[in-house]
C-alpha cells in the first residue's frame, strides 16, 4: 500500500525536518511534525494534518537511527495531487468531492470522514483514487 505524488503544483517542494529519533520510516510514508517539533508516521484517529511524503527511508540499523537527524520530506501545495491506495472499503465515483481519512500512514479509508484528511477528485478503481491532501490552513483550493 502506497499514497505517494501523482502531480506537483508550484508550491510543492522539498524540506528538511528533524525524525523521531528510534523510528523507522519508509520512503513515501505520510508524516506530520508532533508536538515536539519531531517528524512522525500518519496514524488514524489522530486529529492531525500531514506535512508530507518522507523521501528516506530509515531502518533500524541505520546509524542516525537513535538520533533526531533531518530526513527530506516532500511537501505539497494546495493543488497537487495524491494516488492512493484504498485500505478500507471501496472507492466509487460517489466519493469524488468527498472528505476521506487514511488508514494508516501509506493508505486511506473511503468510508471515514472525521478528520478530513484527503479530498477525493478522482477515483482510478476501487482500490486506488486521486486526491488533494488537506494543508496546514485546513482548506484544499479546489
Amino acid at each position: 500500500m502506497t499514497i505517494k505524488l501523482y502531480k506537483a503544483d508550484a508550491m510543492t517542494r522539498l524540506m528538511w525536518y528533524p525524525k523521531l529519533a528510534s523510528t523507522t520510516f519508509t520512503f513515501n510514508d505520510l508524516v506530520y511534525i508532533d508536538g515536539d517539533g519531531y517528524l512522525i508516521k500518519a496514524v488514524d484517529g489522530a486529529a492531525i494534518t500531514p506535512l508530507g511524503l518522507i523521501q528516506k527511508t530509515v531502518a533500524a540499523t541505520d546509524s542516525d537511527y537513535a538520533s533526531a537527524t533531518r530526513v527530506p520530506v516532500l511537501v505539497p501545495g494546495p493543488h497537487a495531487e495524491f494516488e492512493c491506495d484504498v485500505s478500507t472499503g471501496s472507492a466509487a465515483q460517489t466519493d469524488v468531492g468527498e472528505w476521506i481519512d487514511i488508514d494508516d500512514h501509506n493508505s486511506v479509508d473511503v468510508g471515514a470522514s472525521t478528520y478530513d484528511i484527503f479530498f477525493v477528485t478522482r477515483v482510478i478503481s476501487a482500490s486506488k483514487l486521486i486526491a488533494k491532501m488537506a494543508i496546514k490552513s485546513g482548506a484544499v483550493v479546489g
